[in-house]
Parts: C-alpha cells; sequence; structure tokens
C-alpha cells in the first residue's frame, strides 16, 4: 500500500510545482522520476493484476518466432502475438514484453500530449490517477490500443488521415476495438456543433436503452447478426460475457462527473480540438450507458473516450481568470484523481495490493 501512497505523493508535487514559474524546471524533473518510478512499477511487478498471470501463461505458451502456427493466433490480436513470440526467440523473459510495450504506450502519449494538453504535468497527473492501474495492470493489450487511438486522432484533426488510418490498424494488432474509431473519429470531427438539446436528447435515449438491454440485444439480432454470426467477441459480451449473465445497470459518481465535464466543455469550447475532445467525451458516455449491462464491452468502448478528460479538464481550469479560483479548481482535479485512483486501488477484483516485485 505504501508505494501506491509514494506514488500519489510524488505525482501531486511534481503537478503542483510544474504550476509555478519559479520552480517549473524542478517540477519538470520531479514528472521525469515519477515516469520512471510508473515504469519500475510495471515492468517489475509480480502477480499485480487481475490479468497477470493469465498474461504470463500466454507469453510461455507462445511459440518463438520461427514455430508459429495458427493456434498461437486464436486467442489473441497478432501483434501481440508476435512481439511475445520474437522475445521467446531471444529467450528474453516477460518483464521485457511489460517494457516494450509501455515504451509503446510513452511514444504514442508523447505526441497526444503535446498536441491535446494545455497542462501537462496535470493531464499526466490524471491519466495515471484515472486510467494507469486498469490499463497498465489489467487489460494491458487494451491499454496499449487506446494509445494508438489518440494518436491517430492528432494525426487526424491535422489532417494526415493516412497515418491515422494505419495507427487505428496498428492498434487493432493489439486490440480489434481500435477499428471502430475508423467510424467515431470522423464522426467527433465534424466541425458544427448541433444544438445542446440535440445532446440532452440522446442523452435521455440512451439512459432509456441503459434500463432495457434488451433493445440492444433485438438491434444486434437485427442488423449485426447476419453479418458477423455468434462466434466473436462481441456476441461472447452481449450474451454476458464471462459469467454468461447481464449485469445490473450502475450509474456512478465518475459518469455523472464526465457528463458535467462534457456539457461545461460543449458550452465553453469552439476550437476545433476541444469541441473534438467534448465530442468524444461524449460518444464514451452515450457507450456506457447503452452498453452498461455488458460490462467488459461498456468499460472498453467508454474508457477509450474518456480518456478526453485528461486533457478537457486542465483546458477547463485554464479558462477561469481569477488565479485563486483557478488554483482551487486545480485542486479539486487533483483530489477528484486522488478518489479514482484510490477507488481502483482499492476495489476486489484488482489485485493490486499488496504491491510485489520480482526481486
Amino acid at each position: 500500500m505504501y508505494i501506491y501512497i509514494y506514488l500519489l505523493i510524488e505525482g501531486v508535487l511534481a503537478s503542483l510545482l510544474y504550476q509555478d514559474g519559479k520552480f517549473r524546471k524542478l517540477g519538470e524533473y520531479l514528472l521525469f522520476c515519477f515516469l520512471l518510478f510508473l515504469a519500475i512499477l510495471v515492468v517489475f511487478r509480480d502477480g499485480i493484476g487481475a490479468d497477470y498471470s493469465t498474461y504470463v501463461m500466454h507469453f510461455q505458451n507462445t511459440s518463438d518466432i520461427t514455430k508459429l502456427t495458427a493456434s498461437d493466433f486464436l486467442l489473441l490480436e497478432p501483434g501481440y502475438v508476435i512481439l511475445s513470440a520474437v522475445l521467446r526467440y531471444l529467450h528474453a523473459p516477460f518483464e521485457m514484453l511489460s517494457f516494450l510495450l509501455l515504451i509503446i504506450i510513452i511514444l504514442n502519449f508523447k505526441r497526444v500530449f503535446s498536441s491535446f494538453s494545455t497542462n501537462v504535468a496535470l493531464s499526466f497527473f490524471l491519466y495515471v490517477s484515472l486510467f494507469f492501474l486498469s490499463f497498465n495492470f489489467n487489460v494491458i493489450r487494451h491499454g496499449v490500443m487506446v494509445t494508438f487511438v489518440w494518436n491517430a486522432c492528432s494525426y487526424w484533426l491535422d489532417n494526415k488521415k493516412a497515418c491515422a488510418i494505419i495507427l487505428l490498424i496498428l492498434g487493432a494488432l493489439f486490440h480489434v476495438l481500435s477499428l471502430t474509431f475508423l467510424l467515431i473519429i470522423p464522426i467527433c470531427c465534424f466541425s458544427k456543433r448541433y444544438p445542446i438539446y440535440i445532446y440532452v436528447l440522446v442523452l435521455i435515449v440512451s439512459f432509456f436503452i441503459a434500463k432495457y438491454p434488451d433493445l440492444v440485444l433485438q438491434m444486434f439480432d437485427m442488423l449485426l447478426l447476419p453479418f458477423v454470426g455468434t462466434d466473436n467477441r462481441l456476441a461472447f459480451y452481449l450474451s454476458g460475457g464471462h459469467e454468461g449473465e447481464l449485469n445490473d445497470v450502475s450509474f456512478s459518481i465518475g459518469l455523472f462527473f464526465n457528463i458535467f465535464v462534457c456539457f461545461i466543455s460543449l458550452l465553453c469550447f469552439t476550437d476545433k480540438k476541444r469541441f473534438f475532445l467534448s465530442n468524444m467525451l461524449f460518444v464514451g458516455i452515450v457507450s456506457f450507458l447503452i452498453f452498461n449491462s455488458f460490462g467488459a464491452l461498456s468499460q472498453r468502448l467508454a474508457s477509450v473516450c474518456y480518456v478526453a478528460n485528461i486533457f478537457l479538464v486542465p483546458a477547463l481550469i485554464s479558462q477561469i481568470r481569477i488565479p485563486k479560483w483557478r488554483f482551487c479548481f486545480f485542486l479539486f482535479a487533483i483530489l477528484y484523481g486522488i478518489l479514482m485512483f484510490w477507488r481502483d486501488l482499492t476495489k476486489e477484483t484488482g489485485y493490486y495490493i499488496p504491491y510485489q516485485f520480482i526481486f
């Protein structure tokens, strides 16, 4: 537990010092140390995360690159399998796979943060608070895919659509959900903002659908089933996933926080990038509601879009002209991040505590 407390303290200090011009350099140094500490936690963990043993098992069961067969690709996407197979050929340990995946994440986010963030330190802290544990310790392939999707977003907004499509395809090599953003990104890039009542209406309809998941199943049966069949992950999650039954519909504080940030952003921002971020967050909220009963399906799609929060919250804070109020809202964002991190850390299904090193 103490290692996570230290992680939070270092992140908060780095974020605070980064805001002050006198201590900016010290803040940047602490941010680097913060990143280095995160890398150590990811690479040298042992048994941390609900999916850790499964990923280790898949790695150990993967043939080396000279002996790959079709059976190696049955359960996991080809990019992850090929990377594992190369490392198996080199007799590298699982920790090397964790390190390379972390490098991919950092390289993707390097451009994303420079493109979308108005406050790198706060955005980075919010990413760690809201997504780090899940993306890097549990849904690892999904976490890698998320960074490819957001890098593709930055290229798309710079009118480099070919590069964006290539990145989405690379993301699909780690998680096929990446391909859905070939449709979602253009939709979110619409330059025209619809009246707010349209967004409200869509949200109300989504709440209604969330209460009646049979509507989603009927739509799937009518529109998609004839094309995709039942032997796929989509059908698997729509039929109840690993537990074989639908989840109870739940609405959390985080959901209402996302709705608040989304609508405030829609009202405050008119520039292309912030409008895109608002739309991405809105798509995440709607997808979370519509697929709320289907567990992993809802969380996988929504979590990609919810990354918009780490850029929208700092952008909203920067709009506050009075320094004292701006600092108060900055502290509120830090507090929210800490609470979300702690909630994720202490949930029973996370398997984050106690932290263990391989040494």
